[in-house]
């Protein structure tokens, strides 16, 4: 998706829960080469948080479980905090909803056009990709965004 799309949508609702579904390709393993491998994640995302500012890194800051916030570890700020850019490519930091009766995004996993399950998903990776992410936040390359906006009716939305 456009890069000038997604931000138009995300800036207008800055902080606020929108339904996004994004993709990205699993690298197999030597034993699997040539398989494509796709995981695909719908949910409620908030965009135009200031990590710094979220109430659970002041926190974990003042008890001295962290440090402080540091510059991205990659990339460049075109647009803080919503666009990095990083060789000559577009992505939006989106951060999982957050609150009561909210769920946890929703992650389905391909192989080719097959679902599969995620332990048949994470048996095709080298063992080093296999581990789940404890990032607070999704970096999302622009381009793997497939919808964003309504559920009904997704406000920019790419067919296969």
């Amino acid at each position: 998706m456009d890069i000038n799309q997604v931000l138009s949508v995300v800036t207008a609702v800055s902080g606020q829960h929108i339904p996004v579904t994004f993709q990205s390709e699993g690298k197999p393993s030597a034993q699997f080469k040539g398989v494509k491998l796709r995981k695909v994640t719908s949910g409620a995302f908030r965009a135009g948080i200031d990590f710094a500012n979220l109430g659970e890194v002041k926190e974990a800051i003042a008890r001295g479980e962290r440090g402080e916030v540091e510059p991205l570890p990659w990339g460049e700020w075109a647009l803080f905090p919503f666009h990095i850019t990083h060789k000559e490519k577009s992505y939006i930091r989106l951060y999982p909803a957050s609150g009561g009766m909210i769920q946890a995004p929703k992650v389905t996993y391909f192989m080719g056009e097959q679902e599969i399950t995620k332990e048949e998903y994470q048996s095709m990776l080298p063992p080093s990709s296999r581990k789940s992410s404890d990032k607070p936040c999704f970096v999302v390359e622009s381009g793997n965004i497939l919808s964003i906006g309504k559920t009904e009716t997704p406000i920019y939305h790419i067919d296969e």
